[in-house]
């Protein structure tokens, strides 16, 4: 990373912190902000290093989505966005599809990491900043936070698989009020909803997301990784399909050194170490 707009710090129990780092514009993100977010999950996704990953905002703020002053502005680090940029043919409607659709990858790979993701939110939610709290497994908030889908009030319809995880979330009713009035979701209401795991006071926010990832951190990584795969088959086909992925997945992991060292542990008395193999 050669600025400081997207920090990352790997503690020493495998928690990774991504840090969107622009709290003067609340952690909108620019263009290039995109490209790190993707290169930065996709890294974390495939390394062994990387137990759990924490994604927040600086200061009071979690995301206000896409910083619309500089979205438009081409990648300085993309050769082909400096070439094209000021041809007509990199503004037409199929090319704007093809780079959205490739900096919605950010929200897929927290979504589909083999490994748990948490949402650590203060403040807005907002927009696209929203759809990636809704792409992590988990959301610790504080009790300033608050969520607002914003899209309808800027006349435009949503991205970043914001409608997908709301709807799984919440249902098809609920996800269209929010995202079709788009008004503020409290804290509290975010919770009452299912939206969110946990509602901590501000002051708490960051001890208790460190204790919840460090206990994820603590779990067998493979294991971690096939529940995550089992509720998503659960959530998204049909019965059988999901129970064939369970049935793959609990083999899978009983096979597993991790899986010999939890019998043994538990025989010995004492905790297991996991080593993700």
């Amino acid at each position: 990373m050669d600025d400081d707009t997207l920090l990352q710090e790997l503690d020493a129990q495998g928690v990774l912190t991504v840090t969107l780092n622009r709290p003067a514009a609340k952690n909108a993100f620019t263009t290039v902000m995109q490209r790190r977010m993707i290169q930065s999950f996709y890294d974390a996704s495939r390394d062994p290093a990387v137990r759990v990953l924490v994604l927040r905002g600086a200061a009071d703020a979690f995301c206000t989505g896409g910083d619309v002053r500089t979205l438009g502005a081409p990648d300085p680090d993309d050769p082909i966005a400096q070439r094209w940029a000021s041809q007509p043919v990199w503004g037409a409607h199929e090319a704007r599809v093809d780079r959205l659709r490739k900096n919605i990858e950010a929200s897929l790979l927290l979504h589909r990491m083999g490994k748990p993701t948490i949402a650590m939110v203060r403040g807005p939610a907002a927009g696209a900043g929203m759809s990636l709290a809704l792409a992590c497994d988990f959301r610790i908030v504080s009790d300033t936070a608050y969520f607002v889908t914003s899209f309808a009030k800027l006349g435009m319809s949503g991205d970043f698989g914001g409608t997908y995880f709301l709807t799984k979330l919440i249902g098809p009713s609920k996800a269209k009020e929010l995202y079709m009035l788009s008004e503020r979701v409290t804290a509290p209401q975010a919770l009452e909803l299912g939206i969110v795991n946990r509602v901590v006071p501000d002051a708490q926010l960051e001890s208790d997301t460190s204790s919840f990832a460090e206990r994820l951190s603590r779990g067998a990584p493979l294991a971690l990784r096939y529940i995550k795969e089992n509720v998503h088959a659960a959530v998204d086909g049909p019965l059988e399909r999901a129970v064939d992925t369970e049935t793959t997945n609990m083999i899978r992991t009983r096979l597993t050194e991790d899986a010999k060292e939890a019998m043994q542990s538990f025989t010995e008395k004492r905790d297991a170490t996991f080593r993700g193999v």
